[in-house]
């Protein structure tokens, strides 16, 4: 009966998490990249849609302010949706992205002709699917491989501002100063 006990003492001291390590973070499923701003898709202990918009210059910067602002530590782990939007330099966010060790590389990536925030209260699950169903999606590394060893450019699904896939852009990098940017064709 004494080992039955101290066996059940030592796998309670052994396990894991505990909710209470769950709960210090947040989990974050999207992340939207816009002009001037960077937004993330979280859900809230309800299991509601949340979404935080910050203006910010980079992705570190807008992490620290999510940590901040929710008082939980960033997990990007989980994205399932990362979305681009404006006419900017994007290579300081895929780099960010791309050294990242928590992001998963096949994770898809998309375009927006709206403001990605916009989008983001959608679940990324059903977001993910529209692209599944057009069968559109680019992954993570794909976008890498396209733009740094391929063609020096990338198409991306564009999503409308309603949701749908509305037909791709094209995303093309000057090798010699480093800059991605977008091109319509």
């Amino acid at each position: 009966m004494r080992k039955l006990i101290a066996m059940i003492l030592m796998m309670l001291l052994l396990t894991g998490c505990t909710d209470s390590d769950v709960q210090k973070r947040l989990l974050v499923t999207a992340i939207g990249i816009g002009e001037n701003s960077i937004s993330y898709q979280a859900f809230s202990p309800e299991n509601e849609i949340e979404v935080y918009t910050f203006q910010c210059d980079s992705l570190q910067e807008a992490e620290e302010e999510l940590s901040l602002r929710t008082g939980k530590e960033v997990f990007i782990g989980d994205t399932e949706l990362i979305i681009f939007s404006g006419n900017e330099n994007y290579e300081p966010y895929l780099d960010y992205l791309w050294h990242s060790p928590d992001i998963y590389m096949g994770t898809p990536v998309a375009f927006s002709e709206a403001d990605p925030a916009v989008l983001l209260k959608t679940p990324s699950d059903e977001l993910t699917g529209i692209l599944t169903v057009a069968d559109a999606k680019v992954g993570l590394i794909d976008l890498y491989n396209d733009i740094y060893s391929r063609n020096c450019s990338a198409k991306l699904p564009l999503f409308s501002p309603g949701g749908e896939i509305s037909g791709e852009i094209l995303l093309k990098s000057s090798l010699e100063c480093g800059i991605i940017s977008l091109y319509y064709e």
